[in-house]
């Protein structure tokens, strides 16, 4: 009876304390709010724009030489009201260049002179080299004539560079002799948004990135007896197929078992693509927020198709491009395939927006639309690493998350969605690690992801956010975590997101105030620990019948689930498991846990292994020998 009183005064003071919690905002922030761009009930505003371009690329891979030609005719388009005096690219690869900024060392031997801009036309004028202002892996240009508030510009660009050959070169590779992962190649144009103005975040090789939703057709040349994988849909197959082979391609997107197309042995016999001295493999793809490729003149490729939408039937095609060393990636296709199809039903529980993903044997584990460079982690890691990457086909990129300020928008998420996914094909979850929590380089989410480096940054972007997901989830229970969740997609696919329309976004859906768990999970220092303060035994009914109770004390400031294994001398076992809103009153220290009348406790184990503690030594509790 006890300790329905306690959980009711909870309740209670949750109304009268709990309700009014506010969440800091910054200024820019305020503004966005102001001029109605965005809601505060986590939708967008009736005045919410976006920036956006159309880009036709020719790209031409030398492979004997790793160089890379790109010819580019862009369009770009001025949603905002405001007019723009610059126009800011993204010049990726002078990462590489003399004297440039890195977050990590890179092999001597692939510094250069950075990217070569061989001509930059903006409206038909081209712009000098002296009027380009080269810095932080970004070129500007100030407009003559400024860009007005909804109209266009074309800019176009011819540009080569060199790819790193170290093997551990940053998400893109010469993974082998003869097979290239290849992203940030063509000059794109950078994000101008309501919060930030021009994205500014320096590329240094760690933070990620942050993308306009564009529209791309890009053709890519290569040398005879390369295949060629790339974001977006796959135009001119036949032309380059031999039959058997295209058939092969055609039967895989509606097979749903993995279909090798060819092997290793087929591509290099020279019988796959048809004669001819160069291909050029011609690609679309609309409204998405970055484009890769990927190209091999010896891996093979597996293929299958899986259902990501039951009302619809839609499919999307799913491969695995590997060397044949790498054995893990035999199962990849259908690994993938498997958990596309379950993320799609699942968690999140939204169809995979996607007509195809391909999985390529690169040299990391990082991803792109419809783009995945993995390298070989052996037959432990690579369900994780498959599900992980796939899963960010949903954050950032069906979401436009900015990775370079709130990167735990996106990595917090693969890695959830990387466990319950994982676990419910494998069933071999080992669990959420937050032993971390509470160290002096754990620190709060809302910290911009850019100011961040080494620990700091994976434990901010990725454990920590993943952890409160998880206790969120056990809180609200799937419908109603599940109802949030895609209406927030909905409200956000092919926009961006910030933080406060994902807070506002699951307030409103929830009918919850659950400011009192953002704030120490997104905003405070601070950790989660709960204890075993003390077992004893208490008159519960008044009647004089003695009951054991089980005081358990919030030591940390972090909610957490309290989940409580009561083991009897006689054998027998309770489990009482209480969401993390049993400390939503910030008043509430110790709640009572009583053991069965009657019954004389042997053991009593705190916590699980979804719920964090970084001090556990004091979650277990045995009966002394008296």
């Amino acid at each position: 009876m006890r300790i329905v009183l306690t959980l009711i005064f909870s309740s209670w003071c949750f109304l009268c304390l709990g309700q009014d919690a506010e969440l800091f905002m910054p200024r820019n922030f305020e503004v966005s709010y102001d001029k109605g761009f965005r809601n505060k009930n986590g939708a967008p505003g009736q005045n919410y724009w976006q920036n956006g371009a159309d880009y036709r690329i020719l790209v031409e891979l030398n492979p004997k030489k790793a160089l890379v030609d790109v010819h580019q005719e862009a369009t770009y388009y001025n949603n905002s009201p405001d007019t723009l005096r610059l126009i800011r690219i993204k010049v990726q690869h002078d990462l590489y260049k003399k004297g440039g900024q890195r977050g990590e060392d890179v092999d001597p031997n692939d510094i250069t002179d950075g990217v070569k801009v061989k001509r930059l036309e903006i409206n038909g004028v081209i712009i000098p080299d002296e009027k380009q202002n080269r810095h932080d892996c970004y070129l500007d240009v100030r407009l003559s004539k400024p860009l007005a508030p909804k109209s266009s510009v074309k800019i176009n660009t011819d540009w080569q560079f060199t790819m790193p050959k170290a093997e551990d070169a940053t998400r893109e590779c010469v993974c082998t002799p003869g097979s290239f992962f290849i992203p940030y190649f063509y000059p794109e144009i950078a994000v101008y948004d309501d919060l930030h103005g021009w994205a500014d975040a320096p590329y240094n090789g760690l933070q990620e990135f942050y993308h306009d939703f564009s529209n791309f057709d890009v053709k890519i040349k290569v040398p005879k007896g390369f295949g060629v994988w790339a974001t977006g849909e796959w135009q001119n197959a036949q032309e380059i197929l031999e039959p058997a082979y295209f058939e092969k391609w055609k039967k895989a997107h509606t097979s749903k078992e993995v279909v090798s197309i060819y092997s290793e042995a087929e591509v290099t016999s020279g019988k796959v693509f048809k004669k001819a001295k160069f291909h050029t493999f011609h690609f679309v793809a609309s409204s998405v927020p970055d484009f890769t490729f990927a190209a091999s003149n010896h891996y093979n490729w597996d293929a299958t198709s899986v259902v990501v939408d039951d009302k619809t039937g839609r499919s999307s095609f799913i491969s695995a491009v590997y060397d044949s060393k790498s054995n893990d990636f035999k199962k990849v296709a259908r690994i993938a395939a498997d958990g596309v199809g379950l993320m799609s039903r699942y968690l999140p529980g939204y169809p995979f927006p996607y007509p195809c993903l391909t999985v390529f044997n690169g040299n990391d584990g990082m991803e792109y639309p419809m783009m995945i460079n993995d390298a070989s982690v052996g037959e432990d890691g690579v369900m994780g690493l498959t599900i992980h990457e796939s899963a960010h086909t949903y954050f950032p990129f069906m979401m436009g998350i900015n990775e370079q300020y709130y990167a735990w928008m996106d990595e917090g998420w693969a890695n959830f969605f990387e466990h319950y996914t994982s676990d419910s094909l494998s069933h071999t979850s080992s669990g959420i690690w937050g032993g971390a929590l509470g160290a002096d380089w754990d620190v709060p989410p809302m910290v911009p992801s850019k100011n961040l480096s080494g620990n700091t940054y994976w434990l901010e972007s990725y454990t920590r956010p993943q952890i409160a997901y998880t206790q969120l989830l056990d809180m609200l229970g799937y419908e109603t975590f599940h109802r949030c969740m895609t209406t927030y997609m909905d409200r956000w696919k092919g926009k961006h997101p910030g933080p406060y329309e994902f807070f506002n976004t699951f307030n409103d859906v929830s009918g919850q105030n659950l400011n009192w768990f953002w704030k120490p999970w997104f905003f405070e220092f601070g950790t989660a620990d709960l204890a075993i303060q003390s077992v004893s035994a208490m008159d519960q009914t008044g009647s004089g019948q003695s009951q054991q109770v089980v005081f358990i004390e919030k030591k940390g400031s972090m909610p957490v689930p309290v989940h409580v294994v009561l083991e009897y001398v006689d054998k027998t076992r309770d489990i009482k498991h209480f969401g993390a809103d049993i400390w939503k009153n910030p008043q509430q220290k110790v709640i009572e846990i009583p053991g069965a009348p009657g019954k004389i406790l042997q053991k009593v184990k705190l916590g699980g292994k979804t719920i964090p503690d970084s001090k556990p030594k004091d979650n277990s509790w045995t009966k002394p020998n008296n």
